[in-house]
């Protein structure tokens, strides 16, 4: 192979690599959040990352400090992530991801509760890579939609 064939081959490999790292951030935050496991959400912002969320717009700290008993007030949570877009310039991508987040307020997870909360989100967010490390430096949620658990006497209507 040309040297100069290579070369390419090693720079797509590369963007590859990284559009790969980058698409983990958010995944990670999410089973971050739902296995309560603040550290592993934390890890996923750089120090002086700025959030503007569905509870607060604030930096991570202060974010962080009104998300997590937002989040443990429920037994259990699922974020479901689905569709993503990646653009990726050199140390810094931009990253899309739709999620479905799942928030049961009942016991056994997953029985119908009155304060059972669903929303659609799409996370924006500027993800940087410092120190090798791929981390969200800001974050933009749009909740799209949300949805309530059902009043008992509405599922019988027809």
């Amino acid at each position: 192979m040309p040297e100069g064939d290579l070369e390419a081959v090693r720079a797509q490999i590369a963007v590859l690599t990284d559009r790969t790292a980058v698409s983990e951030v958010p995944l990670r935050y999410a089973r971050g959040v739902d296995r309560r496991d603040w550290d592993l959400v934390r890890s996923c912002f750089t120090a002086d990352a700025f959030v503007q969320g569905s509870r607060t717009t604030a930096p991570l700290d202060q974010y962080l400090d009104i998300l997590q008993p937002g989040v443990e007030r429920y037994p259990t949570t699922m974020h479901f992530m689905g569709n993503q877009l990646v653009e990726l310039t050199g140390d810094i991508a931009w990253v899309e991801t739709y999620a479905v987040a799942f928030h049961f307020a009942g016991d056994p997870p997953g029985c119908s509760h009155p304060e059972d909360l669903v929303l659609g989100v799409r996370y924006h967010d500027t993800v940087e890579r410092r120190a090798g490390s791929w981390k969200i430096s800001h974050r933009q949620v749009d909740a799209d939609w949300q949805r309530s658990a059902p009043e008992p006497d509405r599922e019988a209507r027809p």
